[in-house]
């Protein structure tokens, strides 16, 4: 659904495009971090020809509807969910639409729109987002950890996001955990996203339950289908939830600790849906890493919920384009 534009001008502006689980989004953002308008569509396409097509066709509609439309938006920034190369401009690939493996997309959307183009993970487009305009602002070095339908991050040092050897550097979803955890969605056991993502939340529930009282379990049944921010609710009234929202909380405590010991960052920020089903994650995490971490960086660090929310991508692909201008 389109957002309501905002009343101020357009000055300098790009264009932000979110590619992710929960479909795209488009938006027209300034230099300064204000979206002037969005526009979204809800479906997850199985093709990535099909998702491109949408994404155009929402870029076309934006566009359309600014206010001076002779104005010429500095470029486009794309925050895609799932592994890219920001130096060859492609997608390495995604895990729920097909035929994103090695796509270039910064050269199709190029040439079917003529304006310069750049592309970044969709979590570290975030951390981008929080660190200049968000919940990091003022920090020299933080880590940036979004808990969504999976779990990824950025990690911004002196001022630099960075991206390792192989471009998946903020990968912190595929952090191990557990030696004998869940599967991961990757294939491989112990992985944080294997208990911290929404859908791992609402598996491991439906897993316990299995083995709850039958009467228990009716209850969850009645209550309609199984949500985090649903489990979140019941963790004072109900067992099963509180064992559940107490292991998530603990093995994103002990991640958050082990990146704080080793990266000593001014701030830690939270974002993803998964934090807006429980106020006690941020609070919680706090503690987790004043118990677990190395104390002096315990002590140095800042905990703080993201500010930007379902923005905070997109305004971080806003502001990739600004920096990049020749």
């Amino acid at each position: 659904m389109p957002s309501t534009a905002d009343t101020q001008p357009e000055d300098s502006f790009a264009i932000a495009v979110e590619i992710g689980g929960r479909g795209q989004r488009v938006a027209l953002a300034t230099e300064d971090g204000r979206i002037l308008d969005s526009i979204e569509s809800i479906s997850i396409d199985t093709s990535a020809l099909a998702t491109i097509e949408v994404v155009c066709r929402l870029i076309d509609q934006v566009l359309a509807r600014r206010r001076n439309p002779t104005s010429v938006p500095a470029g486009i920034g794309i925050a895609f969910g799932g592994p890219v190369d920001t130096d060859r401009g492609t997608t390495i690939r995604s895990h729920r639409i097909g035929g994103f493996e090695q796509y270039p997309l910064v050269g199709v959307l190029e040439e079917r729109f003529g304006l310069r183009t750049v592309i970044e993970n969709d979590a570290r487009a975030a951390a981008v987002g929080e660190y200049t305009f968000g919940a990091g602002r003022g920090a020299r070095d933080m880590v940036y950890l979004h808990l969504g339908h999976g779990v990824g991050g950025g990690i911004i040092l002196g001022g630099r996001l960075q991206h390792g050897s192989s471009m998946t550097s903020g990968e912190l979803g595929h952090m191990v955990v557990a030696a004998e955890g869940p599967r991961c969605s990757c294939g491989k056991p112990g992985h944080l996203e294997a208990y911290a993502s929404a859908p791992a939340i609402v598996a491991r529930m439906h897993a316990r339950l299995v083995e709850a009282p039958e009467e228990r379990a009716q209850t969850w049944v009645n209550n309609g289908d199984i949500t985090p921010r649903l489990i979140f609710e019941h963790y004072e009234t109900d067992d099963d939830a509180q064992f559940i929202v107490d292991e998530t909380l603990q093995v994103i405590g002990l991640a958050a600790a082990n990146l704080v010991t080793a990266l000593n960052p001014d701030a830690v920020v939270i974002g993803g849906y998964v934090v807006e089903s429980g106020s006690m994650i941020t609070s919680t995490v706090r503690a987790k890493i004043r118990q677990y971490a190395f104390d002096a960086a315990a002590r140095r660090v800042t905990v703080a919920a993201s500010d930007l929310g379902s923005d905070a991508a997109l305004i971080g692909a806003s502001v990739l384009v600004m920096q990049d201008r020749p």
